[in-house]
């Protein structure tokens, strides 16, 4: 309400393909191949005033809470935040576990990425506890591998030579 008329000159809709560039299957390859070696994880999530909104989850974050009354369109937001990252990123640089607190369908149209190597939902309980171990131990995991060739973080280790992708924990209802 506070907003001049000028900074609300905003499109009504905008589609994910004019926010992230084409997703036909060559497009996405081509900017998979153009990645640096260890790029910065960057979602490209809507056109604000000033142009494309991004969020860089190095230079943003690496956490991010997004909060909104029921209706707002977090799931939505989530979905294009997921969606973004995998059409500019392959499955060797960023993997998703995706956690969806309403029953699963949040992210049904995320579950089928390549990216995505798990996805947990409220309706098995023993699966998210089971989640929740899986994560304990990866980190665990990479944290002895980082130690192993001295790197402090992802981006040493990939400095080294080591290969290993990102891994984006995206909670869909997480005060639940």
């Amino acid at each position: 309400p506070d907003a001049s008329a000028t900074a609300v000159d905003l499109p009504a809709y905008v589609p994910l393909p004019a926010v992230t560039g084409s997703v036909t299957a060559d497009a996405v390859l081509e900017r998979w191949e153009a990645a640096s070696v260890d790029p910065n994880p960057v979602a490209t999530l809507g056109i604000g005033p000033m142009g494309p909104f991004e969020v860089d989850l190095v230079k943003d974050g690496p956490h991010a809470l997004l909060a909104g009354t029921t209706g707002a369109g977090k799931s939505e937001f989530l979905r294009s935040f997921v969606l973004s990252m995998a059409t500019r990123f392959s499955p060797e640089t960023v993997n998703f576990v995706l956690v969806d607190y309403k029953g699963g369908g949040a992210f049904d149209v995320c579950a089928e990425l390549p990216h995505t190597v798990a996805m947990v939902t409220d309706l098995d309980g023993h699966l998210g506890a089971r989640a929740l171990r899986s994560l304990q131990a990866e980190l665990r995991f990479r944290e002895i591998t980082f130690r192993d060739v001295g790197a402090h973080d992802l981006g040493g280790y990939r400095a080294s030579g080591g290969v290993m992708p990102r891994l984006v924990v995206v909670v869909d209802e997480f005060a639940t």
